[in-house]
């Protein structure tokens, strides 16, 4: 019978996120800080604790984004004790502590009422020590009694994850959801609340300026060198003038060799790092075409109405995450570096609405946490 006494006594509900946020990236990052947005409006009085590996850099990137905020890494530290330097799984180490460098976390933990899994990539055969995570979950909820979730989850290549006894699990493409036999659902960075709104579409046919990500990690042999050379002749053949090309990291670092080979087609100061971004926003709209590897970038510049070409680097990962967005309707051309892709870019239809997945989100999100806001 989970032990609920310790809960009881506290009046304030106490919610359990766990995320890949905080080393940045910006889809974790985003997807993130829209959880914890929402939950602001919706669960404002509520304790949101928030687990990644990274705490400092959380409590850097989250801050003020909800009044009851607390970073800690008690899911990840129990995971790394596990795999590095511990001789019991994680469920033993978080049901029957005796790890006195962290049980005091781990004693938090069990104080939660709702534990979170957010959204991502992050729950599939790449990283398949990464399913511990949910082993610990479990193991907390059979002590607690807390309600388990996930939502937006992309479990494609498929590895060793299992939702077994989560109250609700959501994913974001059709290879999960066919994985796991339920419904296809969203990826969290559509819990925008609302769409947000476009300028004015450009002529038929014209590009007022290119924007450019080309990442080197997770990527197969030799198809760095491609994307690089496709996005060199794709602003070659648009016809962009440099002071009209921009770069825009959505990882700090690995995207950088990017920028390195295609500095001379961007603008002097084009390049847009992720601190930037996250701290400025970036202007985002029809105006623009845009050539990416990033799976966010395709998400959140087609819902504000950029065009654009989603380039695959990563057959069994990128190529499914890309073609889940474009199945909703982003017009995109989703393509492995293809040159004959080239002649249709001034001739891309501007993205759909994204109502649909716009207002699932928001309902499923409502459903998950029902009050007022």
């Amino acid at each position: 019978m989970p032990d609920r006494r310790r809960r009881r006594g506290r009046s304030r509900e106490r919610i359990h996120l766990v995320s890949w946020a905080g080393f940045p990236n910006y889809g974790d990052e985003l997807i993130t800080a829209r959880w914890l947005r929402f939950l602001a409006r919706r669960r404002p009085h509520a304790e949101v604790w928030l687990d990644t590996r990274f705490p400092g850099m959380t409590s850097a990137l989250f801050g003020g984004m909800h009044p009851g905020l607390v970073a800690t890494d008690a899911v990840f530290r129990t995971l790394d004790a596990a795999l590095h330097h511990e001789s019991r799984p994680v469920g033993d180490l978080v049901r029957e502590l005796g790890s006195p460098h962290f049980d005091l976390l781990l004693e938090e933990l069990h104080q939660a009422d709702t534990l979170h899994v957010l959204g991502g990539g992050w729950q599939n055969a790449r990283w398949a020590e990464n399913s511990w995570v949910l082993d610990a979950l479990r193991a907390v909820a059979e002590v607690s009694g807390a309600r388990l979730l996930a939502t937006g989850q992309g479990l494609m290549p498929a590895g060793p994850a299992s939702f077994e006894g989560f109250g609700h699990v959501s994913v974001r493409d059709a290879p999960s959801a066919e994985l796991l036999g339920i419904p296809r659902g969203y990826d969290d960075a559509y819990l925008t609340g609302s769409i947000p709104p476009r300028r004015p579409r450009p002529r038929p046919g014209e590009v007022e300026e290119v924007v450019l990500c080309i990442q080197d990690d997770l990527q197969d042999e030799g198809a760095f060198d491609r994307n690089i050379a496709y996005a060199r002749e794709a602003v070659r053949t648009l016809g962009i003038p440099r002071e009209r090309v921009r770069y825009v990291e959505a990882i700090p670092g690995t995207d950088h060799p990017g920028y390195a080979a295609l500095a001379d087609l961007v603008a002097e100061d084009g390049f847009v790092p992720f601190a930037g971004m996250w701290r400025h926003g970036l202007e985002m709209g029809p105006h623009q075409l845009w050539i990416s590897t990033r799976f966010h970038h395709h998400l959140v510049a087609s819902l504000h109405g950029a065009r654009g070409v989603a380039l695959v680097g990563d057959t069994g990962y990128y190529d499914i995450k890309h073609r889940s967005i474009a199945e909703l309707g982003s017009r995109w051309t989703v393509t492995a570096a293809e040159e004959r892709t080239l002649g249709t870019l001034r001739s891309q239809r501007a993205p759909g609405r994204f109502r649909r997945p716009v207002a699932a989100k928001l309902a499923e999100a409502r459903a998950l946490y029902p009050g007022k806001g």
